[in-house]
This record gives structure tokens, C-alpha cells and sequence, in this order.
């Protein structure tokens, strides 16, 4: 027995717009193009060579009128169809040109409604339950509808000078938060135009370039060319972020290595003494 659903007018367009509507970021796969490249290849062989013809082995007909088609339709095959692709492989590039110029639209499933306004009050309590530290926050945005953005905004100098014990880990915040959105609001992360949610994770250090021009060059290095014996083991400090975890590093290079242990050893307890945690900003040499 069929199941008839009732629709509202604005419902209705809010259901049309779903499937017609696409973005810039909408994400097909090479399946999505070669079936452009279906529904417009062998239509267009029957126009011009014939209905018996086009009727022919897909095989064939691609190998004697892939090129023709493509010229015929603006598009330069040597630029699109080359021999050392597979026939899927060019007839995806075909369609995507098709898409390029506008001669198809391709369906979305994207939702039209923004995630982060649909879910405010949800986002909010699972931020408010990973019991971050308070030199971190967190910054959603979405550009287009379900491709959610997530910023970890970290405050460079209380990083470097927080002394719990507990090891702040990204992926472990980005875990956790994936899975609650996941979890308790039962939504599929993945591809938007797949009617899913992009789930986009980054970390940005504030303040850093702050603390490098007023703490690190001109108090930090000072004091440290000021130590014992300084001058003879220190040739050049170097400074990087961390990629991955979160925290950063002092490269020491250095000209003579009798006494380093001792100067490096100075060196951390120099730092350790300014309010530094010297496993969060780590010393190399």
C-alpha cells in the first residue's frame, strides 16, 4: 500500500531547492561525471550518425566518436581526452566540462538550512562538556550550508605557561566533538552535497607573533645570551609552532658542545623561572 505525504508549499520548495540547488563546494566523484557524460553521449550519437549506429557497444562508440562528441560540444579533446586514460577516465573529464560550462546541473542533497544555526544550543553544551582550559575556545563557522568549520583558538602565551598536569591533545578534542555531533544529533559527517556534514578541524595559535616580537626576541634571548658560558656554547636560537601537538620549540644551534649539558640545563630552569612549562614550549638542541 503506498504511503502518501503532505507537503506544505513552502515545504515543497524547501525539498526542490535540496536537489537542484548546488555550491561551489559541492563535491562530486568520477561516477558523478561519467553518468553526465551517459545521459548525453550516445543520445547525441543517435542525432548524428543514426539510431542503428547509436545502438552500437558503448566500447566502439567511445573509441570512434568521443573526440567528434566533445568538439561538437566546445570542448578541445586533446585538452580533455588522452590515450593513456581509460575510457571511464576521459568520459569523467567530459562530464565534467559539461558541468564547468553549465550544460548540466548536478543534483545536491545538501540541506539548505545552516548547521551551526539548526544546532546552536547543542554545539554550545558539548564545548561546555570537553572541560577545556581557559586559554581555549572555540569558533565555529559555516560558509555553506553543513560545511562546518571548527577552530581551536589557542592563546599562544597561556599555552606555553599552563602547568596542569593533564596533556591538551587536538585530536582528542576533535574526536570527542565529532562524536558527540554524531552521536547525540544523529548526523553523518562526510560530504555535504551527499547530504552529510564537512566536518573541517584546524587549530590556530593567537598571539604568537606578539609573544615572538615582545617576549621571545627581546627578553627571552637576552636573558639567555646573559647565562654562564653563553657565549661560547650559543651560536643561534630558532623558534617553530608545533603541527601537531600543541606547543612549540626553541632550536639551539650549537658552536661547542663542552659545557652544552650544563647551559642547557640553565637554559630550562631560565624559562621554568619566567613561568614557562618547558614541556609545552620543548627545548631542542
Amino acid at each position: 500500500m503506498k504511503k502518501i505525504l503532505s507537503l506544505t508549499e513552502s515545504e515543497l520548495v524547501k525539498v526542490i531547492n535540496r536537489i537542484v540547488e548546488s555550491y561551489t563546494d559541492d563535491v562530486y566523484d568520477e561516477e558523478d561525471y561519467v553518468e553526465v557524460f551517459f545521459d548525453y553521449f550516445r543520445p547525441w550519437v543517435k542525432k548524428n550518425h543514426g539510431d542503428e549506429i547509436g545502438s552500437y557497444p558503448f566500447s566502439y562508440l567511445t573509441k570512434k566518436y568521443m573526440k567528434e562528441f566533445a568538439t561538437d560540444n566546445g570542448i578541445n579533446p586533446e585538452h580533455f581526452i588522452l590515450g593513456y586514460r581509460g575510457t571511464i577516465s576521459n568520459a569523467a573529464k567530459v562530464g565534467r566540462e559539461f558541468v564547468k560550462m553549465g550544460k548540466h546541473k548536478l543534483p545536491s542533497l545538501r540541506s539548505q538550512d545552516k548547521f551551526i544555526e539548526k544546532f546552536k544550543k547543542p554545539l554550545e553544551y558539548f564545548v561546555s562538556q570537553l572541560n577545556l582550559p581557559d586559554f581555549i575556545t572555540i569558533n565555529f563557522s559555516e560558509d555553506t550550508p553543513y560545511n562546518l568549520n571548527v577552530k581551536l583558538l589557542v592563546d599562544w602565551e597561556g599555552l606555553i605557561k599552563y602547568q596542569g598536569e593533564e596533556k591538551i591533545k587536538p585530536d582528542e578534542i576533535r574526536n570527542e566533538l565529532k562524536k558527540k555531533i554524531e552521536d547525540f544529533l544523529g548526523v553523518e559527517t562526510g560530504n555535504p552535497t551527499h547530504g552529510q556534514l564537512a566536518f573541517n578541524f584546524s587549530k590556530v595559535y593567537v598571539g604568537v607573533d606578539e609573544w615572538i616580537k615582545k617576549s621571545l626576541n627581546k627578553e627571552i634571548k637576552k636573558k639567555i645570551r646573559e647565562l654562564p658560558n653563553a657565549q661560547r656554547i650559543l651560536h643561534a636560537i630558532r623558534f617553530e609552532t608545533s603541527s601537531y601537538s600543541l606547543g612549540g620549540t626553541l632550536k639551539f644551534s650549537i658552536k661547542s658542545w663542552n659545557g652544552k649539558s650544563d647551559f642547557m640545563k640553565s637554559v630550562k630552569e631560565l624559562l621554568q623561572s619566567m613561568g614557562y612549562n618547558t614541556n609545552i614550549l620543548n627545548l631542542e638542541h
